[in-house]
């Protein structure tokens, strides 16, 4: 390990260090209060694993550290000189990746003076937040993959506040952590009383392209998400915006899309924004700097939120194809003319699908097909239907199909004021 251009790498640090002392930086205050919750920087290191390769990753935790195990692709250079620099990343131009090492793995300073990173020929701590240390590492009987252990020696937060932390969030590590990763498919953790482990697999879904079956499996809950997915380009690259739609069953037994209500954006890994959906959706967003949050006035977000729009269009074409759009799904998707004028991620929704059921037909009719809203009529009682029929309508409205008589003030009110507001569907009363 101990090569001329490590060794350069020390010394450029550890005069960064005594400039920065000199000039009376204090990386302290920069990094101290950049996640609300210090224990956030166990998302970090997973999306560093995941940004590496690694198919599996281990949290153990211990009253005095915390390590984490992956097998993800070994540390070289260019990742130590990364993490240990300031705003430094090799990641800074890949769009694809999902962290920057620079602040990103800087968040284990939150609990941590000195990390450590055992990782192929690199065996270090961390000192002075940029100086990579090499150290002896027999005493951690790694013998492959990469070790991250940090321990909890923070100059202002307790050791016994720094587990209590630590503890609670692993215990709500949520099992969706899984859903958006495109390579990790197993998470374990370990507490001194708990544990847990997290599987993921996939499986195309009727070989239509970009859609997939994602199965999440714990000891105690079972997952199962359709999961819808397309290119996007940006600073001519090729990216990914995709949606996610929960799969349960009717009280028959029947699959069927069910809510997930007031989920949260994702970035790969859920921020702090609620979108007011009944689905989850994910995207490539710049975020601010802990990740916590989306400036969605920002062009290149209102791109990405403009082509998840159009994502969310598309996938009722499939939906309908794939048997799911009846009802029960309709009333999923946003139908709020007061949510849409107030909130943004879900009005560029709003207005995406609306136009979907203006131009192609996805309203569900009495007689299993399916119609665009112009051509659409809403019966007040479900013997309309069988005393008028299509060609009595068309005659009598202009119009081609009766709605799906599921359809109904009592049982789906949003539903219906929607079709009859916004899509200017009429409805029919004798």
């Amino acid at each position: 390990m101990a090569n001329k251009k490590f060794e350069e790498l020390i010394i450029k640090r550890k005069d960064w260090v005594r400039s920065s002392r000199e000039n009376n930086f204090d990386v302290d205050s920069i990094l101290a209060g950049l996640y609300t919750d210090p224990s956030h920087f166990i998302y970090e290191l997973l999306q560093n694993a995941e940004d590496e390769g690694a198919k599996e990753i281990r949290f153990e935790l211990f009253k005095d550290r915390l390590d984490v195990y992956h097998n993800g692709k070994d540390f070289d250079l260019q990742d130590i000189d990364g993490v240990t620099g300031i705003g430094i990343s090799k990641k800074k131009e890949d769009l694809n990746f999902i962290g920057k090492f620079g602040v990103g793995f800087k968040s284990v300073f939150a609990v941590t003076q000195t990390p450590y990173i055992i990782s192929g020929e690199y065996k270090i701590k961390i000192e002075d937040f940029v100086i990579p240390t090499p150290i002896d590492v027999s005493s951690t009987n790694l013998k492959n993959g990469t070790l991250i252990r940090t321990p909890f020696n923070h100059k202002y937060r307790s050791r016994e506040d720094i587990f209590t932390l630590i503890h609670k969030r692993l215990e709500n590590f949520e099992l969706r952590t899984l859903l958006f990763l495109k390579n990790i498919e197993e998470i374990k953790w370990q507490t001194p009383s708990l544990k847990g482990h997290y599987l993921k697999s996939t499986e195309n879904f009727l070989n239509i392209p970009n859609t997939k079956r994602v199965t999440l499996v714990s000891s105690s809950v079972t997952e199962e998400y359709l999961v819808i997915r397309k290119p996007i380009k940006i600073e001519c690259k090729e990216l990914w915006v995709e949606v996610a739609y929960k799969l349960g069953k009717d009280q028959n037994g029947k699959e069927i899309l069910v809510p997930e209500p007031n989920s949260k954006l994702v970035v790969f890994f859920p921020t702090e924004k609620v979108t007011f959906l009944n689905f989850i959706i994910q995207g490539p967003f710049k975020t601010t700097p802990n990740r916590e949050n989306i400036p969605l006035e920002d062009e290149q977000n209102k791109l990405i939120l403009e082509e998840i729009g159009n994502l969310i269009a598309e996938s009722l074409t499939i939906i309908r194809d794939l048997g799911y759009l009846d009802t029960n799904f309709l009333s999923i998707l946003p139908l709020s003319s007061n949510l849409a004028k107030s909130e943004k991620i879900y009005s560029v929704i709003y207005e995406k699908v609306k136009e979907k059921f203006l131009s192609e037909k996805l309203l569900p009719t009495s007689d299993g097909t399916y119609t665009k809203a112009g051509d659409a009529l809403l019966a007040r009682g479900k013997e309309l239907t069988e005393f008028l029929d299509k060609n009595d309508i068309q005659y009598l409205f202009s119009k081609q199909n009766w709605l799906d008589t599921n359809i109904t003030y009592d049982k789906t009110r949003e539903l219906r004021d929607y079709l009859f507001n916004d899509l200017k569907v009429t409805e029919v009363v004798f």
